[in-house]
């Protein structure tokens, strides 16, 4: 199987869209019934002169049936070509699915949409990458901000709460609003002046002596190491228990599928330290691309 290219399959969705004669019926229906209401609005201001509205309500009808095709043929470009990539790496691919919501950073939002889910990558402890959209405000006031988590479970509980959120303006009065709201995320202060410079550190009131020991100079060096290679992904990091989530702003798209494998490569050393961490029965994440016997 040979490296799919996004380009071809869209093309090729645009072709069998173009060839079908169903969708033709419904540029026609489109265009009847954008004909019919500018008939009715001309109608009803009582002038023959408004029939030119007609023409108009068939044009704005044909193009909304227009639009309606290109959209479902990037819809199922899209589909066609993540399930090909995997498939050709020997991954699963989902274009839907539920979020997860077992970290408190998944739970926020008004509402939580996920699509595009991918697994396979790392068949040890479950690890699921995709596309998390959290959503804050309704209507005009909606907000959209898209994320590529990366979950996966734990063979054992490391800690009952350790938060690692970007350092910046409006991640922190994001943290402070949302800690207090919830009552998790007490700030806790480390060692390392980089890291802190980097990163907001918090977990439960009571255990800052724990959340120290897991945060060990390597553990924070990889942490950074992420931080350097991804400056602009507003980076995030959270553990509840046996559940974990690495979460960066970034949105996924069919025409740069590397990301994926860039991203992997970037938390698969921390991914490793907290394998590590859970115990010698949970085997460390392998090099994205590296065989396995089958």
């Amino acid at each position: 199987m040979s490296e799919p290219e996004y380009r071809e399959v869209e093309a090729e969705e645009r072709r069998h869209l173009l060839r079908s004669f169903g969708y033709w019926d419904i540029v026609v229906l489109g265009a009847l019934m954008g004909a019919g209401l500018g008939f009715l609005y001309g109608h009803g201001h009582g002038s023959r002169v408004e029939a030119w509205r007609v023409f108009a309500g068939m044009a704005i009808g044909a193009l909304c049936a227009l639009v309606a095709g290109w959209v479902k043929v990037q819809g199922r470009a899209r589909e066609r070509f993540f399930t090909r990539w995997a498939a050709e790496r020997q991954w699963h691919y989902e274009a839907a699915g539920r979020p997860f919501e077992d970290t408190p950073f998944l739970q926020s939002g008004d509402k939580r949409r996920a699509s595009d889910f991918f697994s396979g990558f790392w068949p040890e402890l479950g690890f699921v990458l995709y596309q998390h959209k959290r959503i804050v405000g309704s209507g005009r006031d909606e907000q959209v901000t898209n994320y590529l988590v990366l979950h996966f479970s734990l063979g054992r509980p490391l800690i009952d709460l350790l938060q690692i959120s970007p350092r910046s303006r409006a991640a922190e009065l994001e943290a402070k609003l949302f800690g207090r709201l919830s009552g998790l995320g007490e700030r806790i202060e480390l060692e390392s002046a980089e890291l802190d410079q980097h990163f907001r550190i918090s977990g439960l009131r009571g255990q800052e002596d724990e959340l120290r020991r897991l945060l060990t100079p390597s553990a924070i060096v990889r942490l950074l190491d992420f931080q350097r290679a991804l400056p602009d992904g507003n980076a995030r990091f959270e553990i509840v228990g046996t559940n974990v989530a690495f979460l960066v702003e970034k949105t996924l798209s069919p025409k740069r599928p590397q990301l994926i494998v860039e991203l992997l490569e970037l938390w698969r050393p921390i991914a490793v330290w907290l394998t590590e961490e859970a115990g010698p029965e949970a085997q460390p994440p392998a090099t994205v691309g590296e065989s396995r016997p089958s």
